[in-house]
């Protein structure tokens, strides 16, 4: 049978008293009361404070009153005991609920066991103040789990039936997958999302709640990528046009730029002065990056140069202060500049059906579909085989050789195949013979 006890475990003026709830021998809960009280006036033996008939009128109602709080609390707290059923799960949670709703007029508010109240409860305490390795996550992360928390909820409001947290299994995961499907997210931005949930669950087992004995199955996966990128070319063939439009123009330096830094649009729309530097003559770019904090030295392509020097030695205007509004900006003027310029080879990609509100996969124009991202493609796909792959990656930031061939929509058969260029450049080199004058003879 369950027992509840009051209990100190403060040695100051007004400690407070905290609730204790064995349910068993090897189980008990322990919760804090809104009641304080100074430890002289506490019976520890019976956990309750002592009877007290000396002393001011309004100490000796303050005894009293907390006496009176704690017998009800008491009560409280077995009735709602009683009354518990089988999908009800006994921790401290439960027994924080417990008391809470006692304070607010006898009503249990929430119960973290359902998967909604969960989420608002994770939101609120838990993911502001998570940490890995020691560190807290970043503010990206949390904007992660915050997007993936919104649309799980959207998702259970989709639902005829209200869900536990021990609900959630490969089933339920599977049945989220295909909500996300409707709701025109892309297969791979899918594949990602499926996996969060799973962090963000199975820290419910902190907290004393059960989670699905299936849940480390849900696995997330990531489909083939469309690989646009520009040739050297094709870019050549945009930067002999002059636009008369001032922001064509400026996408056009950029786009320059971006094709010789292999940078995300995030660092590229923010370069400025301050991050050129000079090293032994030579002239480089300097930033860390936004997304992985990675710094990286980069050295200004002649190209580049010339589009500073075009500009009195100042990097293009920016298309807005806000990052976004500024990508979005760019991928538009992107798309006016290389239809301009008749970029239209056929590219296999993906563009957003406005009717459907979901993105088509398929053979389009390059100016249908280019963004940003092109840029940073193009430097990586340009280079490739042209210098060692670790120099590349050492500008676009890639930390595995593995994460950056799949990034080129390259294959490690593919670094094989030029296993035989080498060669065959090794053997025309081996044939040709020194000439020799009289003289040497």
């Amino acid at each position: 049978m369950a027992t509840v006890k009051f209990i100190l475990q403060s040695k100051n003026e007004n400690a407070p008293i905290y609730v204790r709830l064995s349910v068993s021998a090897k189980e008990s809960f322990k919760r804090k009361s809104r009641e304080t009280i100074n430890p002289e006036d506490w019976n520890f033996k019976k956990g309750f404070p002592r009877n007290i008939s000396v002393g001011t009128e309004s100490f000796l109602t303050a005894i009293e009153e907390t006496k009176n709080n704690l017998s009800e609390l008491e009560s409280f707290i077995y009735k709602e005991f009683q009354k518990r059923t089988d999908n009800d799960l006994i921790n401290g949670i439960w027994l924080d609920e417990v008391i809470t709703a006692y304070y607010n007029g006898g009503n249990k508010t929430q119960q973290l066991d359902f998967l909604d109240n969960y989420l608002n409860y994770y939101l609120s305490d838990v993911l502001p103040f998570r940490k890995n390795r020691g560190k807290e996550i970043t503010l990206s992360t949390i904007k992660k789990q915050k997007t993936i928390i919104f649309k799980i909820q959207d998702f259970l409001k989709s639902l005829n039936k209200r869900l536990r947290v021990s609900d959630y299994d490969v089933k339920i995961s599977n049945k989220f997958e295909s909500f996300l499907e409707s709701q025109g997210i892309s297969k791979n931005t899918i594949g990602r999302y499926i996996k969060y949930p799973k962090t963000i669950i199975s820290h419910a087992t902190e907290l004393g709640i059960h989670v699905s004995s299936n849940l480390s199955s849900i696995k997330g996966y990531t489909t083939e990528t469309p690989t646009i990128y520009i040739t050297e070319l094709e870019l050549k063939k945009i930067s002999q046009i002059t636009f008369l439009n001032t922001l064509q123009e400026t996408a056009k330096d950029w786009l320059i730029i971006g094709f010789y830094t292999g940078q995300r649009a995030s660092d590229l729309l923010q370069m400025n002065n301050k991050q050129l530097i000079e090293i032994d003559g030579n002239l480089f770019i300097n930033l860390s990056q936004v997304k992985t904090k990675h710094p990286v030295l980069i050295p200004v392509h002649d190209e580049v140069k010339k589009v500073l020097r075009k500009r009195d030695n100042n990097f293009p205007n920016k298309f807005s202060d806000n990052i976004e509004s500024a990508k979005t900006m760019f991928n538009t003027q992107l798309r006016k500049i290389t239809k301009l310029a008749e970029i239209n080879r056929l590219e296999w990609g993906k563009k957003y059906d406005k009717e459907n509100k979901k993105y088509i996969y398929g053979d389009y124009p390059l100016y249908d579909i280019i963004s940003s991202h092109v840029c940073r493609r193009s430097f990586a796909t340009h280079n490739y085989a042209k210098m060692p792959t670790p120099i590349i990656m050492a500008v676009t930031g890639h930390k595995t050789e593995k994460e950056f061939l799949n990034y080129i929509g390259k294959d490690f058969n593919d670094l094989s195949k030029q296993m035989f260029d080498y060669w065959k450049q090794g053997t025309q080199d081996n044939n040709v013979q020194p000439h020799l004058s009289t003289s040497s003879l």
